[in-house]
């Protein structure tokens, strides 16, 4: 039997601020004597399970698909497709006072548990790792003890959790990569067969990212788009979703297609979403900063009438090269 924290008590877990741990995104997630889905099943863990991580093992299923296996223990393997890498980093809180138009924050701890108000807690939702929220206001609560108010952006309302498990954002970590290019000559291409995006500068490409796009086909739209507008979080709602603190989202279409950071799988290079371009949260901040346009630190959204060319293809050789 794998030992397995308290669900109730994994933001508070004392493991160290540099061991790697995986919070499970399944409700079963079959632990196995070898990285291959045919070995034999030691266990299972559950949703929410926070446990650390070793080292990750690529092995080739029975249909020839790469596969990604955590080690969590001697002959011990798990799925990396349903396991959010994650640290846990509590924060020392600043003893300034949030600016009165907000700012961003970022969750650091594994799960953090969310409130109606300071030790009010009759909410059953949880926030994650690199989650993002727009921060109204700190606060005390009747011990002293100071908590972050959140906007949820959707409802309106707000929400609270502890302040240390909320990183806030600095305004240089989210300066503009590379702004001495022009911006004519920057451009993102991202191609749906191989399941990833590039960066081109002058025509080269610079950086890239495995993505996960929409599992319908055209749910993620051919065509050439642009990044017109962005925002650092928005919680996201459909159907069978409810996403709060999606981070660092940079739209293409109208109807809200976009390139973000996504906690609720690991599964790169596989369709995945709704229509989105789901991708690694430090990849998708990364293609937030280096796309235009750039948002100021203190705004929730913005928006402009250009913004940096994408062209969604569906192989390399559609790549178009001007």
């Amino acid at each position: 039997m794998i030992s397995q924290p308290d669900h109730a008590s994994a933001a508070s877990l004392k493991w160290g601020p540099d061991i790697l741990l995986g919070r499970i995104l399944r409700y079963k997630l079959q632990v196995k004597t070898e990285p291959n889905h045919l070995a034999t099943t030691l266990d299972n863990l559950v949703y929410d399970d926070v446990l650390p991580i070793s080292q990750i093992l690529y092995r080739r299923d029975i249909l020839n698909r790469k596969v990604g296996w955590y080690e969590i223990g001697p002959g011990q393997y798990i799925e990396a497709a349903w396991v959010q890498p994650v640290y846990n980093r509590p924060n020392q809180v600043p003893k300034d006072p949030i600016p009165a138009e907000g700012c961003i924050g970022e969750i650091t701890v594994p799960i953090a548990q969310v409130y109606h108000a300071p030790n009010r807690r009759n909410i059953h939702r949880s926030f994650y790792y690199e989650n993002t929220f727009w921060v109204l206001n700190k606060t005390e609560d009747e011990f002293g003890l100071p908590w972050y108010e959140l906007w949820d952006d959707l409802s309106g309302l707000s929400y609270f959790v502890k302040a240390y498990t909320v990183r806030q954002v600095t305004k240089e970590e989210l300066e503009p990569i590379h702004p001495e290019v022009p911006a004519d000559q920057k451009r993102l291409v991202l191609e749906l067969a191989h399941q990833v995006v590039r960066a081109y500068e002058f025509d080269k490409p610079i950086w890239e990212a495995q993505v996960a796009t929409g599992l319908v086909d055209g749910s993620t739209p051919v065509g050439r788009w642009m990044t017109h507008r962005k925002r650092p979080c928005r919680r996201m709602v459909g159907p069978d979703y409810d996403l709060p603190g999606v981070p660092w989202v940079s739209y293409i279409t109208l109807d809200g297609v976009a390139f973000h950071g996504a906690f609720w799988h690991s599964n790169w290079g596989h369709v995945m979403s709704n229509g989105c371009i789901n991708m690694k949260s430090i990849e998708a901040k990364w293609l937030y900063r280096w796309t235009a346009p750039q948002v100021p630190f203190e705004n929730y959204f913005y928006s402009e009438a250009v913004g940096t060319r994408v062209d969604v293809v569906t192989g390399f050789g559609d790549v178009p090269l001007s």
